[in-house]
């Protein structure tokens, strides 16, 4: 007899499994398929995640077929580890080319159709706010929003398409589906349905916005139209009563906007910026017109990240590992990610920037520099990298996640625009060289020129360790930048903002 699905360990083989393959979805990553799933559920109701990997993922998707019958032989299985999970298991089936798949009929007892785990509208927060299992809703479609393109954090365009459910109790539910699942969501067959609508919506992450749950769609949602569940029962006996017409949402207010209204977007200084409530402002984007002054990068330009997510890496070189993803066969792809020290001509403070705003910023990849350009070191430089500092600049921002490091929330570049209003931002004033070792010294602040700045004396154990510019690159290095000369990029995490050093040698 088959060992049941709620016996299953990780880290073990087994020998066979009969069960329902009850739902199926191929992952997607940037557009491209990236793995095949399904949830098996066997006859005592253990359910239990399967996983191919791309190289058998045709096998598989040609093989299993949602709501068929399967015998499962010689498999493995292995943890969940998994930001996001379907099944709260803590094993997942290995499906690999040797895995034998036999279709049968269908087993005793019956198994269900479908497999969800539908929570109440008013238990969402509480059950489903920050866990790693992913949440089934159901409802009747109350409301519909058209497909519309937005701005995502001032960075890409994205497909959504927003929806409203309500349950019998009048309680509604906002559900948002990005990217390719807004598009291929049919609308279409909406106008050839029964009325009421019943949508089971499975595998969603939940939000909070404005103090309700958002639920948005991840690699691993479905949609169900009326499917047939003893829960819709109750939907339509209560909505065959009722007015139940589709409504249709307004549109987005993020929805896209010009270039010249992106650049003057809730302009701030960056005084006004470190006196917002990062909590407050959230989900707001925000303009600054400010210059670089330098590059902070303590831990390096660039990092290896996993070729599937951008995430990075642990482990050695030999070694690499994703926690998402496990070991890494090919190679790591470098991503960009450095702190920009930013100045207004008054205030200085730090700008995160990495990933695609990065590359689009610097022109080119981080996997180019390192792999093409052969700067491997990242604690060097690039000088075309360098060639981007003391220019006029509006910067696109949010805020970000919490650093213990600093005390306080990344403000996050979202896009670069170039200044072209001419307005100059002028360094701010720097102690001469006389009193540069005294223990205090004047410097702007945002509340008075005069005000007065602790600055620890530059004795030999605490001199700032000065990091190197590529001096043999195929690239050639601006006028202000001497492969010969010590510049002013520093290894350390200078959070205190040391912009009195900074100064000192850029001008």
């Amino acid at each position: 007899m088959a060992l049941p699905i709620k016996q299953f360990k990780k880290y073990n083989f087994y020998p066979s499994l009969r069960a329902r393959a009850c739902r199926v979805w191929i992952a997607k990553f940037n557009g491209q398929p990236s793995s095949f799933n399904c949830v098996f559920v066997d006859n005592q109701g253990g359910a239990i995640q399967a996983l191919a990997k791309t190289r058998d993922l045709l096998t598989f998707a040609a093989t299993i077929i949602e709501g068929n019958h399967y015998e499962i032989k010689g498999f493995y299985t292995y943890e969940n580890r998994a930001v996001n999970i379907v099944v709260a298991h803590d094993a997942v089936i290995d499906l690999k080319s040797n895995t034998k798949i036999t279709g049968i009929e269908a087993i005793t007892p019956h198994v269900p159709r479908y497999y969800f785990n539908f929570i109440d509208y008013a238990h969402i927060l509480t059950k489903s706010k920050g866990s790693r299992i992913l949440t089934d809703v159901l409802g009747r479609l109350k409301a519909l929003q058209p497909l519309e393109q937005v701005m995502v954090r001032g960075q890409t365009l994205e497909n959504k398409r927003e929806f409203m459910l309500e349950n019998i109790r009048g309680e509604e539910l906002r559900i948002t589906l990005w990217g390719d699942s807004a598009r291929d969501f049919n609308e279409l067959a909406l106008h050839n349905l029964p009325s009421p609508v019943i949508i089971a919506f499975a595998g969603f992450r939940v939000t909070e916005f404005k103090g309700k749950p958002n639920l948005n769609n991840t690699a691993a949602s479905l949609w169900y139209f009326n499917p047939d569940i003893p829960e819709c029962l109750a939907y339509k006996h209560f909505f065959a009563q009722l007015p139940v017409e589709i409504q249709q949402l307004p549109s987005s207010s993020n929805i896209v906007l010009s270039i010249e209204e992106q650049i003057k977007e809730n302009r701030r200084t960056i005084h006004e910026i470190l006196c917002m409530n990062p909590y407050e402002h959230k989900h707001l984007r925000f303009t600054c017109q400010a210059s670089i002054v330098d590059f902070d990068f303590p831990n390096g330009w660039w990092y290896p990240s996993c070729p599937k997510c951008n995430k990075k890496l642990s482990g050695g070189e030999k070694n690499y590992t994703c926690m998402d993803h496990d070991a890494i066969t090919s190679l790591p792809v470098p991503w960009f990610r450095l702190e920009c020290i930013v100045t207004d001509g008054e205030d200085v403070t730090n700008f995160l920037l990495f990933g695609k705003t990065a590359e689009n910023f610097f022109g080119s990849s981080a996997h180019h520099y390192v792999y093409d350009k052969k700067f491997i070191d990242p604690s060097v430089l690039p000088p075309a990298m360098a060639a981007k500092l003391n220019k006029n600049m509006i910067f696109q921002l949010r805020f970000g996640a919490f650093r213990s490091i600093t005390n306080r929330c990344e403000v996050i570049i979202t896009n670069i625009f170039d200044d072209t209003t001419n307005k100059s931002i002028h360094l701010l004033e720097t102690p001469t060289p006389e009193t540069k070792s005294s223990a205090t010294s004047k410097t702007s602040t945002p509340l008075s020129s005069m005000k007065q700045v602790l600055i620890a004396p530059l004795t030999p154990q605490t001199t700032i360790t000065q990091l190197r510019i590529a001096p043999n690159s195929l690239e050639t290095p601006p006028q202000n930048i001497s492969p010969n000369k010590e510049t002013s990029i520093n290894s350390e995490a200078r959070r205190a903002l040391d912009f009195e050093a900074a100064t000192q040698q850029l001008r």
